[in-house]
């Protein structure tokens, strides 16, 4: 069921994803193996290998250093392994094992070379509500790569737990007593004798009978691994000039499983884009927009369920515009709109569409702290259950500050109060987002991502907090051997109240939900890159029944053309 909104919300949702895979590679450090499986704390590729989009579906982040200029003391970020012209010999590698200077997170050292004339432009595409802003500098990273190419990679792995089940749901044999008979008490009965006499006999009385009847428990579900094979193919375009920056990304692939029983294919895919233009020397106009489509579930994506529900559709749009009022101060006004779809009937009460608009007022307090205030409004329908419909605001202050040339950090903190539009229910809640950023050696780099506050609750009788963390650390080994850890938490506690108020205490439940993966890439040659990387994930929390885990490992081949 699609709701009523604008044309060009409609056209918007469907043909883009907010956060590529190609683009990641920008904030992450690194191109994210295709068969990671988990996420990384920054929208790593989803589990499937499609690159699927970070899908943000809630206010967060979303700060951004106003015209793309670059903090005092900072960097660019660069994608290991694309070539910029004019680096030394031995820092880093294209991308295809070639050396070149070094690609880390606050840019290549140079050698003294003259750069191409667009090199020293750099572009700040604002963060999606919940994600950090995206940084590009011509001739680095991403815009180092050509401008148009094609991807192809295929991964062999195992997923020993294909339908995350429950590792407690074995249920033990249950014996229940039931009576047979009733008890028959002792009694005493008057009555004559056969000479006339009166007599009295006493009648004894009998035992109740029982019998035990025994109800069988239950196997639970069944823990089924299976072999799998994972194709994928992609096309991405990129360009800038001193004005303009545009980013396009397609990507597609499948899970083919060899020993799973229905259902042996599972489809995903991710397309995006980003545009920026400098229309003014004061003025900045940028777009991220895109849907990604998958099975897995994805944990560096808000809102979106953090267990397999059946595969479904993640959109969204983001417009900010830019105006530096005078050298210290700048005003930015954003517009988002986001929308989840469930394919399975059962889970399309979860169907919805939110409106997010925003203003932020920076201040450039000093050439290490940016301070800034910002109020959003969000508001929220559901397409089968309008009883969920509600809007949200929120207030924040924060700050970007830059310690060093290694460090930097984003911090927002306020309150945001959520009314329901039917029964006119409200809840309040502290709300929070904080980015960090540690260049912890020359080749290595640790980034940490944390959003705390409302997220979509079952009903509308329900309020649920959520908090989601991540962390992820790129290193070097050598210009050709480069290895990536991420960590992703999330902790979700749902409250919720009786109908009628006083006749039964609040229920609480609380679930935890672990992903972390470790992987590698080799570069043979400028063409070919093999890959092999391992994830675990688990889920524990109030109700044991549904706690699982699950291993997968995978390896395989990438190659560019």
């Amino acid at each position: 069921m699609i709701f009523r909104r604008p044309l060009w919300v409609i056209l918007t949702i469907g043909c883009c994803s907010l956060a590529p895979t190609q683009a990641q590679e920008n904030t992450t450090g690194g191109t994210a193996s295709p068969g990671g499986g988990a996420s990384s704390a920054f929208g790593s590729p989803t589990p499937g290998g499609t690159g699927a989009g970070t899908g943000e579906t809630a206010p967060g982040t979303g700060s951004s250093s106003a015209f793309g200029t670059k903090p005092p003391g900072t960097g660019t970020t660069t994608e290991p392994g694309a070539k910029k012209p004019g680096t030394g010999t031995n820092a880093g590698t294209d991308g295809h094992g070639n050396a070149n200077g070094a690609a880390s997170t606050f840019g290549d050292e140079q050698t003294g070379k003259k750069k191409p004339a667009d090199a020293e432009a750099t572009f700040t595409i604002p963060g999606g509500y919940g994600k950090p802003a995206q940084q590009f500098t011509a001739g680095e990273g991403r815009l180092a790569r050509p401008k148009f190419r094609y991807t192809g990679s295929l991964q062999f792995g195992y997923d020993d737990n294909i339908f995350q089940a429950p590792t407690n749901s074995a249920t033990q044999d249950i014996v229940v007593t039931v009576p047979e008979s009733a008890a028959i008490p002792t009694r005493t009965e008057v009555g004559i004798g056969p000479n006339g006499e009166v007599q009295t006999v006493t009648i004894p009385g009998t035992a109740a009978k029982t019998r035990k009847i025994v109800i069988p428990g239950g196997a639970g579900q069944q823990r089924i691994g299976s072999f799998l094979a994972r194709p994928s193919v992609g096309f991405d375009v990129q360009f800038a000039s001193r004005k303009t920056l545009f980013t396009f990304d397609i990507r597609t692939g499948a899970d083919v499983y060899w020993d799973r029983p229905g259902k042996d294919v599972d489809y995903s895919g991710s397309v995006s884009l980003m545009y920026l233009r400098r229309l003014t020397p004061r003025l900045q106009f940028t777009a991220n927009v895109g849907a990604s489509y998958q099975t897995q579930p994805d944990l560096s994506q808000v809102n979106t369920s953090t267990r397999q529900a059946g595969s479904f559709l993640s959109a969204t749009s983001k417009i900010d515009m830019s105006y530096r009022i005078t050298p210290r101060v700048s005003i930015v006004a954003s517009a988002s709109y986001n929308a989840v779809r469930y394919q399975d009937t059962a889970q399309q009460s979860g169907d919805y569409g939110e409106t997010v608009f925003g203003t932020e007022l920076r201040y450039l307090f000093s050439p290490r702290l940016t301070l800034l205030g910002e109020v959003r409004y969000s508001s929220i329908a559901y397409a089968n259950t309008q009883a969920r419909d509600a809007h949200t605001l929120f207030l924040l202050l924060g700050g970007e500050i830059t310690l060093s040339r290694r460090f930097s950090s984003t911090v927002r903190l306020g309150a945001s109060e959520r009314s329901f539009d039917q029964g006119g229910g409200s809840a309040s809640s502290p709300y929070g987002e904080l980015t960090l950023s540690y260049q912890l050696a020359k080749a290595t780099i640790i980034r940490f991502n944390g959003r705390y506050g409302f997220e979509e609750p079952p009903d509308a009788q329900s309020k649920l907090l959520s908090l989601r963390s991540g962390l992820s650390l790129g290193q070097s080994f050598s210009p050709r051997l480069r290895g990536t850890l991420g960590l992703n938490y999330v902790r979700q506690t749902t409250t919720t109240t009786p109908v009628a108020a006083g006749t039964l205490p609040e229920a609480k439940s609380t679930i935890n939900t672990v992903d972390s993966t470790i992987g590698f890439e080799y570069n043979l040659n400028r063409e070919w890159t093999l890959n092999a990387n391992y994830s675990y994930s688990r889920e524990f929390g109030t109700n044991s029944l549904r706690d699982y885990d699950r291993n997968r490992v995978f390896v395989g081949a990438a190659y560019d053309f």
